[in-house]
């Protein structure tokens, strides 16, 4: 102990010097770390790390294959009741856009609605300090 400071003879992970270890506060990593660096650890200290991401792979892959699936099987249905259905998906869109007409009337009137009072109001103010 050279004069009366503590020497550590370890490497930092994260930061690659000497002194301190990954988690202590003295590394300029510790609280945001160094990220590729990080995740290489994670990759070879763990031993399952290949097994989940192997995991997770494969559920993705089944998944996709369940969505081509069924959107083949839906394309199928559509193929054979396209005319009853795009009727149907025509009245569907004709109510949507008449209810947003409706809204949007509603708004209009509202609005003119609050300018008539404030216009009532701002005239009353007038005529109240004349």
């Amino acid at each position: 102990m050279p004069l009366g400071k503590e020497v550590k003879v370890m490497q930092c992970w994260r930061c690659k010097r000497y002194g301190h270890r990954t988690g202590d506060k003295e590394c300029p990593f510790f609280i945001k770390g160094n990220q590729k660096l990080e995740q290489f650890r994670v990759a070879h200290e763990d031993p399952m790390y290949d097994i989940i991401r192997e995991n997770k792979r494969h559920e993705k892959d089944v998944r996709i294959h369940q969505l081509k699936k069924l959107l083949e099987d839906s394309s199928y249905y559509y193929s054979d009741s396209s005319t009853s259905s795009s009727s149907e998906c025509k009245e569907k869109h004709k109510r949507k856009k008449k209810k947003e007409k409706h809204k949007k009337r509603k708004k209009e009137k509202k609005k003119k609605k609050k300018k008539k009072r404030k216009q009532k109001s701002k005239s009353n103010e007038s005529s109240d300090s004349d």
